[in-house]
């Protein structure tokens, strides 16, 4: 009798003792949980409302997602959340849609800064092109500027010096 009652209290036990470590093993966020909150912007293949809520119901299945917006017309898919990119683009993927970071804007054709115009001219001695031929393009370690000489025919009606134009 002693048996069967210690054989139920370790079944017991040890259903509780699962149970609990279940629980503990679903509400704890894992190590590498983004500590902000993400924007995420992902362009996806959809083609009519079904492919909509298929990629919304995979996406609001995902932990620490708190909203999905998604635009039919651009194909946009936005996740605002506690969530990590990859894991985002993954689900997407495996609801079966075709899906991609959205692009960021293009680069501007001109650099904003001067720290990114030639900051080291040694870099370009290690590319390809530089031991082959002995330049990199145009780039060959300077600023490419116009270069105008001074003469008097362009100078004459200048605003920098009033006492040289001779027609006032």
């Amino acid at each position: 009798m002693a048996t069967v009652l210690e054989r139920t209290i370790s079944s017991v036990r040890s259903s509780i003792g699962t149970s609990l470590s279940a629980y503990h093993r679903f509400t704890s966020m894992p190590k590498g949980r983004p500590l902000s909150l993400q924007i995420v912007e992902l362009k996806v293949r959809m083609c009519c409302t079904g492919c909509v809520k298929e990629v919304k119901t995979a996406l609001s299945k995902l932990r620490g997602v708190d909203s999905v917006d998604i635009n039919l017309e651009l194909e946009k898919v936005t996740v605002t959340g506690y969530v990590d990119r990859n894991k985002v683009l993954k689900y997407v993927r495996r609801s079966g849609k075709r899906a991609e970071f959205w692009p960021t804007p293009h680069e501007p054709l001109y650099f904003t800064t001067a720290s990114n115009y030639y900051q080291d001219v040694n870099a370009y001695k290690e590319t390809y092109n530089y031991w082959r031929h002995g330049y990199n393009g145009d780039r060959h370690g300077q600023v490419v500027s116009a270069y105008r000489p001074d003469d008097k025919v362009s100078t004459i009606f200048s605003d920098d010096n009033v006492h040289a134009c001779c027609v006032m």
